[in-house]
């Protein structure tokens, strides 16, 4: 092997090995409910993102999340924070069965399965994600400018309110000068784990 071909080798394996360190490795946790292994949804949405630490990650955190469920071509439908919206401005009575469905999960970690159902029959879906910011900013860590970004979903599946799969994903990215997009970070870690949600 001439020396030419050996630095080669070398740079590729120091990218490589860059690239995973930069995309945070694999994910923080991801659990799967081993009794829905065979929950295969065809229509799908994002029901909330609780951006309550970083609301300034809100609207982009539901853009990446969508945009990593449409590129998989996975799913039937996918429905849009805008649809959603809009479905639930018009219907009052399915917003409140949202909320009381939201406050409970996110308050006793309780999915109400009655709940759930009348949101999966109201919104057309037979899964809806529920995504949690977890991270979202610029810091400072052992002297050095840092990126992060994180979020955590659970997939219901919206007959049942079983929580079929949910996982946590961040990462952290070093800067000198150019503050990375956060958004670019958020992108890389909702492809992560829609890449390994089950479907």
């Amino acid at each position: 092997m001439t020396k030419a071909a050996k630095w080669r080798q070398l740079l590729i394996g120091a990218v490589v090995v860059m690239n995973i360190i930069a995309c945070g490795g694999s994910l923080r946790y991801a659990e799967r409910d081993p009794d829905l292994k065979d929950f295969h949804p065809r229509t799908i949405g994002v029901l909330a993102v609780d951006a309550t630490s970083y609301p300034e990650a809100k609207g982009a955190a539901e853009e990446v999340t969508i945009a990593a469920l449409v590129a998989r071509q996975w799913f039937t439908t996918v429905m849009t924070a805008a649809a959603l919206k809009e479905r639930l401005r018009n219907d009052h009575d399915l917003q409140q069965t949202v909320n009381d469905y939201l406050l409970k999960l996110k308050t006793v970690n309780y999915s109400d399965p009655a709940l759930s159902r009348k949101i999966g029959e109201g919104l057309s879906l037979q899964a809806f994600l529920v995504v949690t910011v977890d991270a979202w900013s610029y810091t400072v860590e052992n002297k050095e400018k840092v990126a992060r970004a994180g979020l955590s979903m659970k997939l219901v599946e919206a007959e049942t309110g079983r929580i079929a799969w949910q996982a946590g994903h961040d990462v952290m990215k070093e800067y000198s000068f150019l503050k990375p997009e956060l958004k670019d970070l958020g992108r890389g870690v909702a492809d992560a784990m829609i890449g390994v949600m089950p479907h």
